[in-house]
């Protein structure tokens, strides 16, 4: 078997159940690890960190975001896929009570990017095995396009369709972009894209996507799998992108 790593981080318990009991079983060309990262993107940059700094011969050589996400868009129906290699970080910035701007994910703040020169961090995978692969997701139906991380659940209909004109994007969820920017600026550039199914859409609340996410993430578990699949044909064909 392959020395190649990809690491799937998925947020939730139910979502990390779901997508390793899909990709248990051997891949030919690479070793798949799955960490449950923890929900938001405080929990998924510390989570996600210690997951792949200090490891062996430098970390993982592809990440993986794999989970649920809310609809941007009025195009999108519940259950969909979304495979995206365009993440936005819409809300980096908090402030304290004299309204002074900060960032809350603590060893980020010191990387040489520093983060409070930006506003909006927006992050793309130009490898050329994402790019191809996201080609044949989409044959297979998956929805392409940018995905916006929050670190607040995004709700109501209008604030979404608001949300995803103004960062472009088809859909948002709370981690998808933290593991972008690991995947660039702590793992020097690794290639890397997000998986997310849509569990709520345009008009629907927390609580109907808790009524749901079972079956939502065994979609997610299944639509995995599958881009894995197609992954290892990829880097295994001659000539491989």
């Amino acid at each position: 078997m392959s020395s190649k790593e990809i690491l799937v981080l998925t947020p939730t318990p139910q979502e990390f159940e779901a997508v390793s009991r899909h990709l248990a079983g051997a891949f030919k060309n690479f070793q798949v690890r799955v960490v449950a990262s923890g929900p938001g993107a405080v929990n998924a940059a510390f989570r996600t960190a210690e997951a792949v700094l200090g490891r062996v011969e430098g970390g993982p050589d592809f990440i993986i975001g794999a989970g649920t996400c809310g609809s941007l868009s009025r195009n999108l129906v519940e259950g969909e896929m979304i495979v995206s290699a365009e993440a936005v970080i819409a809300d980096w910035f908090m402030e304290d009570d004299s309204g002074r701007q900060y960032s809350p994910y603590g060893l980020f703040n010191y990387r040489p990017l520093s983060l409070e020169t930006l506003k909006d961090l927006t992050l793309h995978c130009s490898a050329p095995v994402v790019a191809a692969l996201l080609e044949r997701l989409e044959q297979e139906g998956f929805r392409r396009g940018r995905l916006m991380t929050s670190g607040v659940f995004v709700a109501g209909l209008e604030n979404k369709l608001a949300k995803g004109r103004s960062f472009q994007a088809l859909g948002c969820d709370m981690e998808s972009g933290v593991f972008a920017y690991v995947a660039r600026n702590l793992l020097g550039d690794r290639p890397w894209f997000n998986l997310r199914v849509v569990a709520d859409t345009l008009d629907e609340t927390l609580a109907d996507y808790f009524a749901k996410e079972r079956d939502m993430t065994d979609i997610l578990g299944a639509k995995t799998r599958q881009a894995l699949e197609i992954l290892d044909d990829l880097l295994g064909a001659p000539g491989k992108p």
